[in-house]
């Protein structure tokens, strides 16, 4: 599993510990500490009364965070396997209670990445100041639709622990969308010098990302020359970054659509020949069996979609 997993892993395990560890330390007097566990107090003396009534009326009592992770540490205890699924599940309630917390925090972050972003952009093609306002705005709203994305995969009661990684994740395509508002600042050569260079940095994301896949499955089953021409065809139409009718590569032939993940995968399998297939799938398994070991070190199973944090998969 790719060592941003186990940092995650690491994070949100470490968040069940400062839970409880937290629960044994006074707050600072007048600190917003206080008031959330004086809230807190409040909040635990009126749930047992809830309890107390629902107990006379025969109902049982709604559980909260503290029971979740007190029956997860009892089933590490028992030697059982918990997945990383039951871990977020039990911290859920715990994050939605947080979440001005977390919305807080997440409005820092982009205010930073705002600026960092509009200063970059602004210095390279000198804008001026109504533009450079416009861009960080731009930047501003793109980061709270990531805000809120995150948001959705806390409240919903079926999300699992992939959904949660893949909320918190950042990368170039986080910028997806601002062409639009660059070129309507510029013109002439500088939106044409603009516009090459965006397709040149794609194109260089593309070309790695697709020779970093290829090197990794030539070593798995040992491509030949024309396979391995197709196999950077493909990886590279799978690309994030790769845009149809923009970008031509070598070995692509009259189909040059976007492939998703799976489209991608099937392809490249099509040009495998049955005994690559088979050194590819017993890789495919043992890579599985592999991560299985890692998460049963630490007393727990593979969270569903786990693959899905693989990034090329290979």
């Amino acid at each position: 599993m790719k060592q941003g997993l186990g940092l995650i892993i690491g994070l949100l395990v470490g968040a069940v510990g400062m839970f409880m560890f937290s629960k044994s330390l006074p707050p600072e007097e007048g600190s917003t500490e206080e008031a959330i566990e004086i809230m807190q107090r409040k909040l635990d003396r009126t749930e047992r009364e809830i309890r107390e009534l629902e107990a006379s009326s025969g109902r049982r009592g709604k559980r909260n965070v503290g029971d979740g992770v007190r029956d997860i540490m009892q089933d590490i205890r028992e030697g059982k396997e918990v997945s990383m699924d039951d871990v977020f599940a039990t911290m859920k309630p715990w994050m939605r209670d947080m979440a001005p917390l977390f919305n807080r925090m997440r409005e820092i972050n982009q205010d930073d990445w705002a600026d960092n972003m509009t200063g970059e952009w602004a210095r390279k093609y000198d804008l001026n100041k109504a533009e450079k306002e416009e861009l960080r705005q731009w930047f501003m709203a793109k980061s709270k639709e990531k805000g809120a994305a995150f948001e959705e995969v806390v409240a919903s009661d079926t999300s699992g622990f992939v959904d949660f990684v893949r909320a918190t994740e950042y990368d170039m395509r986080d910028s997806d969308g601002i062409d639009e508002v660059m070129e309507s600042f510029l013109e002439g050569e500088e939106l044409t010098l603009y516009q090459e260079e965006r397709i040149s940095e794609k194109s260089t994301s593309v070309q790695e990302e697709a020779n970093r896949g290829l090197t990794r499955l030539d070593r798995i089953v040992e491509l030949d020359e024309q396979q391995q021409d197709e196999v950077f065809a493909i990886l590279a139409r799978g690309s994030s970054d790769y845009q149809a009718g923009e970008m031509a590569f070598d070995g692509m032939g009259s189909d040059t659509s976007v492939l998703d993940r799976r489209a991608r995968d099937e392809a490249i399998r099509g040009v495998m020949r049955p005994e690559q297939a088979e050194v590819f799938d017993n890789h495919q398994a043992q890579r599985k069996a592999e991560a299985e070991k890692e998460m049963k070190r630490m007393g727990m199973s593979l969270p569903k979609g786990w693959d899905l944090l693989e990034g090329d998969s290979f």
